[in-house]
């Protein structure tokens, strides 16, 4: 299957993209590690998190405060592996790419170029063909969901419902579709960002 992945100040021109290549478990790992424990942990945990997440970017080590994405990472992680690993990927242990070219385009320019972040000379969007039965579509909708959750009412059941409605595979009534994959890859091609 080929689909679309772009990647930003990562890719060197290896012949296939790493899974979690930015290490983003480690920042999941605590929430993750403190919800195996009980909910009172999973709060200590993002408590602190806050804190220190704020103190980085107070200290301009930080572009943005990310332990809400973070804390949510965790608890998706923690209801895939609890409850769905017998037919899922996880979101912190895969590479995520596009149906199409121009959808990728479309992702990166609001991920990385319109908001500042990056230049177009630090991304690379890349053709890649992908193994079929290593590939999954989920709505990121639910995903989204669960930051507005646990940013704005710290609802930690609501979050738990809403990984579960995700890794079900369902469609909320405006579907965002992400497609994630840990199987083999090989990239086909760099494309020219238009």
């Amino acid at each position: 299957m080929i689909l679309y992945h772009y990647s930003v100040d990562s890719y060197s021109g290896a012949p296939k993209l790493a899974n979690d290549y930015k290490n983003q478990y480690r920042f999941a790992a605590p929430f993750l590690l403190a919800l195996e424990k009980n909910e009172d942990c999973f709060w200590s945990t993002y408590f602190a998190c806050m804190y220190y997440s704020r103190e980085l970017c107070a200290l301009g080590l930080r572009k943005h405060e990310n332990y809400v994405k973070d804390a949510v990472e965790g608890i998706f992680e923690f209801i895939r592996i609890h409850e769905f690993s017998h037919r899922s990927v996880s979101r912190i242990g895969c590479v995520y790419y596009c149906q199409s070219e121009a959808e990728a385009v479309s992702y990166l320019k609001d991920d990385c170029i319109d908001n500042g972040d990056f230049t177009v000379e630090q991304v690379k969007l890349l053709e890649v063909e992908v193994e079929d039965d290593s590939v999954f579509c989920y709505d990121q909708s639910y995903f989204n969901e669960a930051i507005t959750a646990m940013e704005q009412r710290q609802d930690l059941q609501e979050a738990f419902t809403l990984a579960r409605q995700y890794f079900s595979l369902e469609r909320s009534a405006e579907p965002l579709i992400e497609i994630l994959s840990d199987g083999e890859n090989r990239i086909v091609r760099t494309c020219p960002i238009r």
